[in-house]
């Protein structure tokens, strides 16, 4: 499939060799397509043109997915299709990103937004910020999730605080904070799943 989509970008060239170094270097599709653009520049074959399509794609996808979730094709009471969402919106970035779903009383999705971009090791979520959307959006509750690029999901003590710190800040304005989900390479991590947010 990437050596198909680097035709259209590529035409003139053998995009059979150029897919596979982006794979080995970036594991899988969604890597390749939110990688950096200086990293997937510095893949011989690969020039400016190619990485702004690549990147355009990626954030197509993104879009495709939001989209879908409006139209209510995507439950967020699922977990499969939760983290089927989270993994092909945020799932692939090389460092931490905390997405934010503003949902209605009938779990549908109003608005979706990331909320910075931290180390590889850790983000920094901004409850006042999410307070602040959920009431602009008039949502009744609101999902959290982020990426643990580096391998593994399960949480860490970081990831615990800014639970219960979003979580209480929500409680405040009469909003529930419905899940919150860790994606990795290795798996994924549900709060609501393991009783943290009862």
């Amino acid at each position: 499939m990437l050596e198909f989509l680097l035709y259209f970008a590529l035409p003139r060239k053998d995009t059979k060799g150029i897919a596979k170094k982006l794979l080995e270097r970036f594991e899988n599709i969604i890597g390749v397509l939110n990688a950096d653009r200086k990293d997937i520049e510095k893949i011989e074959g690969v020039g400016p043109h190619a990485t702004f399509f690549l990147k355009a794609m990626g954030g197509m996808i993104g879009f495709y997915f939001d989209e879908r979730a409006r139209q209510g094709d995507i439950q967020f009471n699922n977990i499969e299709q939760l983290v089927d969402y989270f993994r092909a919106t945020i799932g692939g970035r090389p460092n931490e990103v905390m997405r934010i779903l503003y949902l209605n009383s009938k779990n549908n999705l109003i608005y979706a937004e990331n909320l910075g971009e931290g180390t590889v090791s850790e983000t920094v979520a901004f409850p006042r910020r999410i307070v602040e959307g959920a009431l602009k959006y008039r949502a009744t509750s609101v999902i959290i999730s982020h990426n643990h690029p580096g391998g593994l999901p399960e949480p860490s003590e970081n990831d615990g605080m800014i639970t219960r710190q979003v979580k209480s800040a929500l409680h405040t304005v009469n909003i529930s904070l419905q899940e919150h989900l860790i994606v990795a390479p290795e798996g994924y991590f549900s709060y609501r799943s393991h009783g943290l947010l009862e």
